[in-house]
């Protein structure tokens, strides 16, 4: 038995038998593609290799340097992009085949023989997928940023099908707790590229910090932002301005990689009222954190949607994360004009076309639904879910949003973290749902890999015609504990791989075991990509 990670860490002990440890780990691709077949010889990737895009085109032609990018620095070799109308012969072809619905927006064929690599896709997110699968089956040296002698950069002859099972495969990530720089949320970016995962979520605001510059309200930053963050520490500098968001926002795109801000509402905004005190209740700035917008007035609501107006504009992602989360009780019912709407609400039906699904709430997640605090936390949601689809974006919200109800129709995304029965009812209602169960799925927590590996998204009792809503998975990397980069590396892997897997291979194809193998050549390349393997 081998421990495959160094210190005190949730990394497994795996057995590292002598085929996996030879040329089986040559094959270790995580996640585990849909089919895969092996055949006897490589292709050496060497001073005659040539990348081939076709048809010529600028994305297929970015692809392409990407890959160039990826193989020159341990390589010492400067691989050419040319571009042809027609698929050639030898080398690396990526090639963009329309008609290849069967693959769908991500999925791809790769094919090694002794004379090159052809990777085939419908679109070009396909593509880059199959670029990180050629990647994977490289040498993990191929990571190195030094020139690395020595090394046949060889490629097993495989043929290979893939494509995802979900359609969401996120990370969230915490900078409003602990700030993150730019630059760390770029090699995380990359990171997730790394293991086909296609969204990665910025918590941006909470009672710590407010880590987004919004012109309107400039104060935001200059006060907001320098709050003392979750470890008591204080700093300058801690928010993107819009010139950050926008350029993270081309770096994501450019690995295929959506970014989807949240901007947390009607609670957790602490990071708010010392800059503008007039929109917590009673018109002054609260004496501690945990404080909601006063919204029963309209201020309240102009606030929230003159944020959301410049969020819009600076995120191309279709969705829009408001939050929702963790109302608490007692500010409301302590102001006189929250509580009179919530007592007006309280003497009045809610309207047909609105339903809502109770989520029963462990000790562990969550606190429990109050019929007040949600009638008036329900009226807000639907006032900001049909904002932002006027804008013509899709609203998500942390579960919170099923207990106070939902219009008909609405488009509104749930994303379930407080129990499986969260995810029954949002596909009973008909409305698309994001799996991202506590503790399975929270990565700032103690859960073994093999309980976020077995983890099943898909309640086993949920008709297909229901479960069809279902759309993805997500691991939270939540910001309390993780002071540091090296902090959020070790609470990060290998779980996340886990997620990955999920959100990517069937159930049919996913073995804890086989999976615990795949891991050992997964953690060397990760190694020699910088990840921090030991617990600060």
């Amino acid at each position: 038995m081998k421990s495959i990670w160094n210190g005190n860490s949730v990394w497994a002990t795996v057995l590292l038998s002598v085929g996996l440890a030879g040329a089986g780990e040559m094959h270790a691709i995580i996640p585990r593609p849909e089919k895969m077949s092996v055949a006897e010889g490589s292709y050496t990737i060497d001073s005659g290799t040539v990348i081939r895009i076709s048809p010529a085109s600028r994305e297929l032609r970015e692809i392409g340097n990407y890959l160039s990018g990826l193989l020159g620095p341990a390589s010492g070799l400067n691989v050419p992009v040319k571009s042809s109308w027609f698929p050639k012969p030898g080398g690396i072809a990526l090639t963009l085949d329309r008609q290849r619905k069967d693959l769908g927006d991500e999925g791809y064929t790769l094919t090694c023989t002794g004379k090159g690599v052809t990777i085939v896709a419908a679109k070009p997110a396909g593509l880059f997928y199959g670029v990180q699968t050629l990647r994977q089956l490289l040498p993990v040296k191929i990571e190195s940023q030094q020139k690395v002698e020595g090394v046949a950069w060889q490629v097993p002859c495989v043929m290979i099908e893939d494509k995802p099972r979900f359609k969401w495969r996120g990370y969230l990530i915490d900078p409003a707790r602990n700030f993150r720089t730019k630059e760390e949320l770029k090699r995380y970016i990359d990171l997730l590229a790394l293991h086909k995962m296609n969204i990665m979520q910025l918590h941006l605001t909470d009672d710590q910090g407010w880590r987004v510059e919004i012109k309107r309200y400039p104060k935001l930053v200059e006060i907001g932002s320098r709050l003392p963050d979750y470890g008591g520490r204080k700093g300058e500098g801690w928010f993107y301005s819009q010139a950050d968001i926008r350029e993270l926002v081309a770096y994501a795109a450019g690995r295929y990689v959506t970014l989807v801000p949240e901007i947390e509402m009607p609670g957790h905004c602490g990071a708010v009222f010392p800059a503008y005190p007039e929109l917590a209740c009673g018109g002054k700035r609260p004496g501690g954190w945990a404080e909601p917008l006063c919204v029963s007035r309209d201020s309240a609501e102009d606030f929230a949607t003159n944020v959301l107006d410049e969020v819009i504009a600076l995120f191309p992602s279709p969705y829009i994360h408001v939050g929702a989360d963790e109302v608490p009780v007692g500010p409301w019912r302590k102001c006189a004009t929250c509580k009179a709407a919530m007592e007006q609400l309280g003497k009045t039906p809610l309207p047909a076309e609105v339903t809502v699904f109770r989520v029963k709430v462990s000790a562990s997640a969550g606190v429990p639904f109050h019929e007040d605090i949600g009638r008036l936390q329900g009226e807000f949601i639907r006032k900001i879910d049909r904002y932002i689809t006027s804008r013509g974006r899709q609203m998500v919200g942390w579960d919170e949003i099923l207990d106070g109800g939902l219009k008909t129709g609405s488009a509104a995304v749930v994303m379930a973290w407080r129990g499986a029965g969260a995810v029954g009812g949002s596909c009973g209602q008909g409305h698309e749902v994001i799996v991202s169960l506590h503790p399975d799925y929270y990565l700032d927590n103690d859960t073994s890999l093999q309980r976020t590996y077995d983890y099943e998204p898909v309640p086993k009792d949920l008709p297909p015609d229901q479960a069809k809503y279902v759309i993805g998975v997500q691991g939270n990397m939540w910001g309390e504990q993780t002071q540091t980069a090296r902090h959020v590396d070790w609470r990060t892997f290998p779980r996340l791989c886990a997620i990955a897997e999920t959100g990517w291979t069937v159930p049919g194809n996913r073995d804890f075991r086989d999976f615990q193998q795949r891991l050992v050549p997964l953690k060397a390349r990760l190694d020699t990509l910088g990840v921090n393997s030991v617990r600060p």
